[in-house]
């Protein structure tokens, strides 16, 4: 089928585009499209959901009820582990595993976001970033899932959110904004080198024990800086979970989460717009 890549811009005769300005420029038509046509994305991500649970009795609610098993099982053998209060430890289990399952699966799923998407991208021009918000889309979906346990526990456990959990919007917008950039560098070297999604699931799973998901900073002691000041799935983690927890996030660590966010905005853009065109030949 044609293409539908959009047509170089107009120049002035003898005056030839350079290389890397006609990338940029695709690159950014790309993502111009991909937003402008957000209900090709959005119905992928839907339909995917919906193909994952189907002829399922509980259907879509098997996300929330498995996030409620785990959150009651590892609440009730780590709070008496970590010698908690499991008035206070299963509501904080509770909102930092609904967004560090978002953050994880999100990343995971998004090594495979291309290589899922062969059967488009070898028929149809369609922007090559809609497949990364497709993948973004039904965690998203999951993410709303799983975000009921939050409101059932605090009720259950008798945990009163204060002015401070206003501040868990910005902290989201943060996190999918990171995410989204994470998922674009991935997605092009999984494609590339199909053994990288092993080596970035092991790597997430490290990252799992070595973030304050099921502990707290506050247990490490003197070591905690390398926490919060070193670990950016730690600040992206708690600029969503300790608003909802009633507490203000460091400034430290929405720096940190700054950083991390330009850092990988100076990685994934430039790959995007160098390695964009040479996707389908990878599949």
């Amino acid at each position: 089928m044609r293409s539908t890549e959009a047509l170089p811009a107009l120049r002035a005769p003898g005056v030839p585009e350079r290389a890397w300005v006609r990338d940029w420029r695709l690159a950014g038509q790309d993502l111009a499209r991909c937003f402008k046509g957000w209900h090709v994305w959005a119905l992928l991500g839907v339909s995917d959901i919906r193909l994952r649970y189907k002829r399922s009795r509980f259907g879509q609610f098997w996300i929330t009820l498995s996030m409620a098993f785990f959150v009651a099982g590892i609440g009730a053998v780590y709070g008496g582990l970590f010698h908690q209060n499991i008035r206070d430890y299963i509501p904080y289990l509770a909102v930092n595993m609904t967004v560090w399952t978002f953050i994880q699966t999100s990343i995971s799923e998004s090594c495979q976001a291309f290589v899922e998407a062969a059967p488009y991208l070898r028929q149809e021009g369609l922007p090559k970033s809609t497949f990364i918000l497709r993948v973004m889309m039904r965690n998203v979906m999951a993410l709303g899932h799983n975000v009921v346990i939050v409101p059932l526990v605090f009720v259950l456990f008798g945990y009163a959110p204060n002015a401070a959990a206003l501040l868990a919007l910005p902290g989201l917008v943060l996190v999918l904004a990171g995410v989204f950039l994470a998922s674009v560098s991935l997605a092009l070297l999984c494609t590339r080198f199909r053994d990288m999604p092993q080596i970035v699931g092991n790597l997430l799973q490290l990252a799992f024990f070595v973030t304050p998901v099921m502990w707290h900073v506050e247990q490490l002691g003197p070591n905690a800086v390398y926490v919060d000041v070193l670990n950016p799935f730690a600040a992206f983690l708690r600029v969503v979970s300790e608003p909802l927890l009633g507490r203000v996030p460091a400034p430290g660590t929405y720096a940190t989460v700054l950083v991390a966010l330009g850092v990988l905005a100076l990685v994934a853009w430039p790959c995007f717009a160098r390695f964009r065109s040479r996707i389908v030949y990878w599949l």
